[in-house]
């Protein structure tokens, strides 16, 4: 496991962090769509360029780069590579790991990237920035209503004396990226706390540094995934609550998307990438530990850490633009956005 020492970055006020983060990304997707066409890159193997298609066999194989967060929820997708689901549905799929959502969706932007991982408040804020990308599969289901199968939880380092949401107000809580669920999820529960969300000092970091941040005093608390929540609890850190299953049971917290662009130019790709996750989806479901499994390549779990695992869904493909619409609410309440499209609108394929 990851025990990056570097030092904590000098804070910021969470809203210039966040006017940063969000202005860096919108500068990189106007650059880039006012560049046009990227060429496509390389598949692994040496294959054609991404979008394209090769014909390795007696059937057309088109090769897309999909950016995703490595965590523990991922693992019907990781399922759905390794047991040649996608290839089934026509897809030659190259997995790109990168730290955030931001990340993969201005990858995306820049060609780099067809498909990729995304939370629902950025997903949200990109659309009402008029950038249209849409969710076109779940990841691996909705959001659990008991929070006993939640793999995202708020710990509190072992020595910090916190002992409920009220207890973060002046503390440094680890978040993974400003204006995003975690983010969202942080500021809801402390305003239903009775605190002021702005007392709690949100500190960016990758969910595998966490841990260590955690028990060296870093932070005080982290909303992290599992597998590298079992690591901070291992080390001494306390369950304080289950943010997703709390606020959102039932709900569309993150999914896989594509550009409207994208999707409009090749519509039978994002059928057969949506077909292909909603089978794995469904195989994972009737076969969790072969789904847990799949943990121990793309995560380097071994065999045991991987079966014990809490996959954080109720394998309901069925994306919710209510869920949707309920954190569009939210983000209008902290003043994240002002307004966004029909929460309908951002799903592929639309309703009917």
């Amino acid at each position: 496991m990851n025990r990056d020492r570097q030092r904590l970055p000098i804070p910021r006020t969470r809203m210039r962090l966040a006017t940063l983060a969000a202005g860096a990304v919108m500068l990189a997707l106007a650059a880039a769509a006012c560049g046009g066409s990227s060429g496509g890159s390389r598949a692994a193997g040496g294959s054609s360029s991404a979008g394209g298609s090769s014909s390795g066999g007696s059937a057309s194989v088109t090769n897309v780069k999909l950016g995703y967060v490595p965590y523990a929820d991922d693992a019907a997708l990781f399922l759905a590579q390794q047991d040649g689901i996608f290839r089934k549905h026509g897809l030659n799929v190259s997995f790109v790991p990168q730290a955030t959502p931001v990340a993969i969706a201005s990858s995306m932007q820049s060609g780099q990237e067809q498909f990729g991982f995304i939370t629902t408040p950025v997903l949200i804020n990109l659309n009402s920035k008029g950038i249209p990308v849409k969710c076109v599969s779940s990841v691996d289901g909705a959001q659990p209503t008991n929070p006993a199968d939640d793999g995202t939880v708020l710990v509190a380092a072992k020595n910090s004396q916190i002992t409920s949401i009220k207890d973060l107000a002046g503390k440094n809580i680890g978040i993974v990226q400003l204006t995003s669920l975690n983010s969202l999820a942080t500021d809801v529960l402390a305003k239903r706390a009775g605190i002021n969300p702005a007392s709690i000092h949100q500190i960016t970091m990758p969910f595998p540094q966490m841990p260590a941040a955690l028990s060296q005093g870093r932070i005080q608390a982290a909303i992290i995934v599992s597998p590298f929540a079992n690591t901070a609890i291992a080390e001494g850190a306390r369950v304080i609550d289950h943010p997703n299953a709390v606020l959102f049971p039932g709900g569309t917290v993150t999914c896989l998307d594509a550009l409207g662009s994208y999707i409009s130019a090749h519509p039978k790709v994002v059928e057969g990438f949506h077909a292909a996750m909603n089978e794995a989806i469904a195989y994972a479901k009737n076969h969790q530990s072969a789904a847990k499994a799949a943990l121990t390549t793309y995560m380097n779990l071994t065999p045991q850490a991987a079966q014990k695992q809490i996959l954080s869904t109720d394998w309901n493909p069925a994306l919710s633009a209510a869920s949707i619409g309920q954190i569009e609410t939210y983000m209008k309440e902290f003043g994240w956005i002002s307004s966004a499209p029909p929460a309908s609108s951002m799903i592929w394929p639309p309703a009917g």
